[in-house]
């Protein structure tokens, strides 16, 4: 229990900060951050593994069972999928990450569009409706349709939770979720 609050620190930092470093870097801000935990006179498990205490076993092997490679990158990755407040961008130049994500979302029947699809709008659309996920792939031709979605800008109106996405008010589903891939 003492340890409880640079804990929660140090993972919290992880989550926010780190996702965009590869594994070296994470360790040096892991490192760099429990310094100033240490400087600040807050105590910390010593022996913090980022992965378990972020997740638990289950989840491990059910992303495993997903094909998500075993090693600490791709879970504490994984890991930051699957706790994060705004919508991911995800590089993936191998389609692992991608493979993953099809797997793990299978069963809320997950869409895959791009934003070069005829008919990615439409697929939007319900997907926002419905609260079913959507992989966006080939981000790098990005449409600033999705800004109402990437910014969440929402209003209620009567009782109904509503986007608007060019010039349509849709209903906003709360399970609603967007990965965006390259």
């Amino acid at each position: 229990m003492e340890t409880l609050i640079g804990d929660v620190l140090l993972s919290s930092a992880f989550l926010a900060y780190a996702g965009y470093f590869d594994q070296q870097l994470r360790d040096t801000l892991f490192s760099t951050w429990s310094s100033h935990l240490v400087q600040a006179g807050i105590s910390f498990r010593q022996d913090l593994a980022r992965t378990e205490y972020l997740s638990n076993a289950d989840h491990r092997l059910q992303w495993q069972a997903n094909s998500l490679p075993a090693d600490d990158l791709c879970t504490e990755n994984a890991i930051m999928l699957k706790r994060f407040n705004r919508y991911p961008l995800v590089i993936d130049p191998s389609g692992q990450a991608t493979e993953f994500i099809l797997n793990e979302y299978k069963e809320k029947k997950i869409m895959k569009s791009s934003f070069l699809d005829d008919s990615f709008r439409k697929n939007l659309e319900s997907a926002l409706r419905f609260g079913n996920p959507i992989l966006v792939q080939d981000c790098e031709n990005y449409d600033a349709i999705l800004n109402p979605v990437l910014n969440r800008e929402l209003r209620r109106t009567g009782g109904r939770v509503l986007i608007t996405i060019g010039d349509t008010d849709i209903d906003f589903s709360p399970t609603f979720n967007i990965f965006l891939s390259t």
